[in-house]
């Protein structure tokens, strides 16, 4: 069932083109621009790595469920699977998952790429896991939560701005090094000191990280819990 709601919400995502230029073309050309932007230098990656692995949570994730969500919402589709067998659970992780999933595989291929440009392999690459599944899960539970205060699909270029802007701004100030604790309560410094720490970085601040980008993830969840709707807004 999760299979086959997957199946139809790619099909639905891909045919949207504005949708499909900002999922997959988007980050790509930015993750691309910024890594062929380095011309063989060899400092400076672990900004670009963590541009490119937030472009694609950003966009990829966070603007795509949020509008995918809006849209299938006021279209009465989402109410439409609602009354199936399946339970709302199911109906969400089957809608979520190709995006989740186009996510994780985009954020690969941009660093395959930066390493095919010249990028030095990471020096610590477990740290990248907790990095892209964090990140991944923050963006998707925001996406949901956003979507509940979105009314059309068209405002959900409005309504995602200041997350998606706190999350590349937050990633940058994380991967510069040392970060003052107070830093963490921006949402994407967690994911720039882990990437940061994969590429050499240091590492001490690797637990409040890890802990910064799980407490994001479960306030988003909560918001996600709160104000997501399966009704169009009046």
């Amino acid at each position: 069932m999760i299979a086959a709601l997957g199946v139809a919400e790619l099909k639905l995502l891909l045919r949207n083109r504005t949708a499909a230029a900002l999922a997959v073309l988007m980050p790509m050309a930015a993750g691309l621009y910024f890594a062929l932007a380095m011309d063989g230098e060899q400092t400076g990656w672990t900004m670009v790595v963590t541009l490119q692995l937030l472009f694609s949570f950003g966009f990829t994730v966070y603007v795509t469920v949020t509008t995918a969500l809006t849209a299938r919402r006021q279209d009465l589709y989402l109410k439409r699977l609602r009354t199936g067998a399946a339970s709302d659970v199911v109906v969400l992780t089957g809608v979520l998952l190709p995006v989740v999933l186009l996510g994780l595989a985009q954020a690969l291929v941009l660093l395959g790429i930066s390493v095919a440009a010249g990028a030095p392999l990471p020096a610590r690459p477990e740290l990248l896991v907790p990095a892209l599944v964090g990140g991944v899960a923050l963006s998707c539970a925001a996406g949901v939560a956003t979507s509940g205060v979105t009314g059309t699909a068209e405002l959900a270029q409005i309504t995602t701005a200041p997350f998606f802007f706190a999350l590349v701004v937050g990633g940058l100030f994380g991967s510069n090094g040392e970060v003052d604790p107070w830093v963490f309560l921006v949402p994407g410094t967690g994911l720039g000191t882990l990437v940061d720490a994969a590429w050499g970085g240091p590492t001490d601040q690797v637990g409040p990280a890890v802990l910064a980008v799980a407490l994001w993830t479960v306030a988003a969840t909560a918001l996600a819990t709160r104000f997501f709707r399966w009704d169009p807004r009046g």
